[in-house]
């Protein structure tokens, strides 16, 4: 009995000699507890003007592809938000593979008869028998109300939740950011073919529908014009609102520069063709029920230059003053 008590007090004593040391241990404040995970960091972006001339192109227009040129403020308040502006100006007009078919004379939109000629003396097409059951308008009056962006702005907010290192071929390394913007967007629309006119344009015709009685029409309560009255023709230009959101990615060449690769889509409630394309309007005509969302989405590629150009480090503080590397 004596020996079992003397192994317990000893097995006891080896427990708490053991035990001590890790109490203590754990009660003792580590001195990087509250501190950040990397001491010294390069702030790149914080409390830092960007600007970013870029070019870029359009990836989501149906009749008339763009190429922009323009240019992008920022500021970054810290180095994970800020804000930007935004400003794009079309300089090249593509058509797409869709208008190029539709202008195609062998099996694009019906041309009509031209004016002028024996068999047509009015100022304006006239559509062959063959083409009477065609629901198309003649070519020439969708051209009249075809519509092109012309340029983009907008205004957002940047938030850039990601950032970090990247390395190329085991021997060159930078830093990058990735980020997500959302904001308010500005789209300017003009007519692709400014100078043609439609057919109520080259006859004077009235396109009142509200006047019924003279909608269309030549003479009042004669026969109206089919073209005219089935395909009224209204160009959506102008400046248009829309939310604006986008991401994108910098890779730092240096401290004050950077390259940037940006994908911003601004969306817009338009009508691109400027054509009636509801059936419930008697006689037709186009309104904002022939509009709908539409996406202008642009890729871009620029350089940002940063100001100031050398960006601060984040200081490592003990007792309200910073500590100094040694």
């Amino acid at each position: 009995m004596h020996r079992i008590r003397s192994l317990t007090v000893l097995a006891a004593s080896l427990v708490a000699v053991t035990l001590l040391p890790d109490t203590a241990h754990a009660k003792r404040k580590s001195p990087l507890e509250g501190k950040p995970v990397v001491v010294r960091k390069l702030e790149l972006r914080k409390l830092r003007f960007g600007i970013t001339p870029f070019v870029g192109m359009s990836l989501s227009q149906t009749f008339v592809h763009k190429g922009y040129v323009g240019g992008k403020l920022h500021f970054d308040f810290t180095d994970w938000i800020g804000i930007q502006a935004k400003f794009a100006y079309g300089v090249i007009n593509r058509d797409s593979k869709l208008l190029k078919a539709l202008n195609d004379e062998a099996g694009g939109l019906p041309r009509g008869v031209d004016p002028n000629t024996a068999e047509n003396m009015s100022a304006a097409p006239q559509r062959l028998l063959a083409d009477f059951n065609s629901p198309a308008p003649l070519l020439h009056d969708f051209q009249s109300g075809l519509t092109r962006n012309n340029w983009l702005a907008s205004f957002d907010v940047v938030f850039k939740p990601f950032s970090g290192k990247l390395g190329l071929f085991s021997g060159i390394f930078t830093e990058y950011d990735m980020y997500l913007f959302a904001g308010l967007g500005l789209a300017n629309f003009g007519r692709h073919y400014p100078n043609q006119q439609s057919t109520t344009e080259l006859l004077g015709l009235p396109n009142n529908p509200a006047d019924a009685a003279n909608y269309c029409r030549p003479t009042p309560n004669s026969d109206p014009n089919r073209e005219c009255y089935l395909h009224p023709v209204k160009a959506d230009t102008g400046i248009k609102v829309g939310p604006s959101f986008g991401g994108g990615v910098n890779i730092f060449l240096a401290e004050f520069a950077s390259l940037n690769l940006d994908v911003h889509d601004i969306m817009t409630y338009n009508n691109a063709a400027g054509l009636n394309a509801t059936t419930t309007d008697v006689p037709p005509k186009v309104d904002k029920q022939d509009a709908n969302w539409n996406h202008n989405v642009m890729f871009s590629l620029g350089v940002t230059f940063y100001f100031p150009p050398k960006a601060k480090r984040s200081q490592l503080k003990v007792g309200g003053k910073p500590v100094t590397a040694k």
